[in-house]
C-alpha cells in the first residue's frame, strides 16, 4: 500500500509527494547518492556509474535500496506495490541492461535526466525476477515519476512487458493496474465540493445535515482504488498553491487523508500496515522534505547544499524525537 501524487505551484515548482505504507519496518533514512558512484546490478552483477547525484528514501543493504528520490535533473520517482500484477522479464534479451525490482529508483535517478530519456532508454531495460533478501521474496512493483515539466509517467512491469504510461491525473497507488484506476474514475464524476441543493420528496423540502453534502459518495476507505479516488479528488480541488511551501503543506494535507494509523490495517499475516513515512521532493529545487509516523515535524534535506561529488553517499538520519527543519 501507497499513495503518491504531483501538485505544480503557480511560481513553477513541481512536486512529487508519496506515502510509505508497509507492515515490514523499512528502517530507512534519507541518503545522498553522488556522482560517479558505482553500484552493481543484483540482476546480473554489472556495475553502473552513477550520472547524476541524487537524495532520497533508502536503506544499505549493501546495495542502498531507495524507495523515492530526486535527482540533481530534476527527475523524481517513488516506488509503490503492484501486487498480484507485476511480471518480470528473464536474463535472455540481448543488449538489455538487467536489474531486480527494487534497483528501479537507483537506475532512473542515476541515469537519466526526464521523462523523455526515461522512455527512451526503458526501451533496452529489463527488469529481472530477482529477490531482496531482507525480506525473502520478489517485490510486486511499480513507479510513479515526475520532471521538471510537470509531467508524470507510470511505468509497470507486466505479462506484457514494461508498460509506459502518460499519467494525466498524477496520481498512482497500488492494484490493479493504472488504466483500470483512470477508468474507474467515471463512477465519481458527480462528486463535488459545493453544497446539494434541496430536494423535494414525499412533500418535504429536505436539505443535507451540513457541510460537505457534495463529497457524499466520496470513498474513505484504505484500498488503492478509494485512495486513488480520493487523491484525485482532492488534487482536482485544491485552492492552488502560490510558492514551494504553500505546495509542501497542500500536499502532506492531501495524503493526510490516505494516512494509514496503526491498527486499522492488518494483513492475512497479522501483521499491521500503516504508514511509516510521507515525503514531498521538489523537483526544481532538489529539496526533500519528509516525518515520520512518530514524529510530524517536517524535516527538510536539500540536494544542492551537499557536495555532489563526494566519495561516499551520505546518510542523514532524523530520529523520532527529533524537531528540527532542515538536516545537514
Amino acid at each position: 500500500m501507497c499513495t503518491s501524487l504531483t501538485l505544480k505551484t503557480a511560481d513553477g515548482n513541481h512536486l512529487l509527494a508519496r506515502t510509505m505504507d508497509f507492515a515490514f519496518q523499512l528502517g530507512t533514512d534519507v541518503m545522498l547518492y553522488p556522482r560517479q558512484y558505482s553500484w552493481k546490478s543484483e540482476a546480473d552483477g554489472k556495475q553502473h556509474k552513477t550520472q547524476y547525484a541524487f537524495i532520497g528514501m533508502g536503506r544499505n543493504l549493501g546495495n542502498i535500496l531507495f524507495a523515492d528520490g530526486v535527482n540533481e535533473k530534476g527527475l523524481s520517482c517513488a516506488t509503490l506495490y503492484f501486487p498480484g500484477y507485476a511480471e518480470y522479464g528473464e536474463m535472455t534479451q540481448e543488449g538489455s541492461s538487467h536489474i531486480a525490482p527494487h534497483e528501479f529508483v537507483t537506475w532512473v535517478l542515476s541515469s537519466c535526466a526526464s521523462l523523455e530519456e526515461v522512455k527512451e532508454k526503458i526501451a533496452s531495460l529489463t527488469i529481472v525476477k530477482k529477490k531482496l533478501d531482507l525480506l525473502g521474496i520478489v517485490l510486486p512493483l511499480h513507479w510513479i515519476l515526475s520532471d521538471r515539466t510537470g509531467r508524470s509517467l507510470t511505468i509497470e512491469p507486466t505479462a506484457d512487458g514494461i508498460q509506459v504510461h502518460d499519467n494525466k491525473p498524477g496520481v498512482m497507488t497500488n492494484s490493479p493496474d493504472f488504466p483500470w484506476h483512470v477508468t474507474n474514475l467515471r463512477h465519481y464524476i458527480g462528486v463535488r465540493p459545493k453544497q446539494l441543493e434541496n430536494k423535494v420528496m414525499g412533500g418535504m423540502t429536505l436539505s443535507a445535515f451540513g457541510q460537505g453534502s457534495g463529497t457524499s459518495g466520496l470513498p474513505g476507505d484504505y484500498t488503492p482504488p478509494s485512495r486513488f479516488v480520493r487523491a484525485v479528488f482532492l488534487k482536482e480541488h485544491l485552492e492552488p498553491a502560490a510558492s514551494e511551501t504553500e505546495g509542501v503543506s497542500s500536499a502532506f494535507h492531501i495524503l493526510a487523508n490516505m494516512n494509514i494509523p496503526k491498527g486499522a490495517v492488518i494483513t492475512d499475516d497479522g501483521e499491521i500496515d500503516y504508514t511509516q513515512y510521507t515525503s514531498v521532493m521538489c523537483n526544481d529545487t532538489g529539496n526533500y522534505y519528509f516525518h515520520h509516523y512518530d514524529n510530524r515535524q517536517i524535516h527538510k534535506v536539500c540536494l544542492f547544499h551537499e557536495d555532489l561529488d563526494r566519495a561516499e553517499p551520505k546518510v542523514f538520519s532524523a530520529k523520532a524525537e527529533e524537531s528540527i527543519q532542515e538536516l545537514n
